[in-house]
């Protein structure tokens, strides 16, 4: 996913979010403090939300530069993570690779609900190792 930064928090969001919110109200919320992630209007953070159906993510990312709001929606598949109606439950916070795996697959562990995104997944992987080869050369 080259369009996140490597370095920042990423925080995955329990509670529905309406897919129909955009920059103003998401970033209204995370200032507010009501998505409970404890930002400090500095810190380079991705926010990772999802409708109540689960068919829609957005992600919200802030660094020193700017912000941006991307939609995701799978072409298979509804994302396989458990939404809080309540709001009782603090957001969790995820690796870059588990982000990948969120973006791909719709799951963030176990097994995959598109044997595709496991092939790419791996492919990907692959390609990292070897360029991390060709840096220590």
């Amino acid at each position: 996913m080259s369009f996140l930064s490597s370095t920042g928090r990423i925080v995955l969001i329990k509670e529905p979010i309406s897919g129909r919110f955009g920059m103003p109200r998401l970033l209204a919320k995370l200032a507010s403090n009501s998505l409970k992630v404890n930002w400090d209007g500095e810190e380079e953070i991705t926010i990772i939300t999802f409708n109540r159906k689960r068919s829609i993510a957005k992600v919200l990312h802030l660094d020193h530069v700017g912000s941006d709001l991307t939609t995701r929606v799978l072409n298979h598949g509804l994302f396989k993570v458990v939404l809080d109606e309540e709001g009782q439950h603090l957001p969790q916070r995820i690796t870059r690779e588990q982000l990948e795996r969120l973006f791909v697959d719709g799951t963030l562990e176990g097994d995959f609900q598109n044997p595709l995104s496991a092939h790419l997944l791996k492919q990907n992987q692959n390609l990292k190792l070897k360029n991390e080869g060709f840096k220590a050369a």
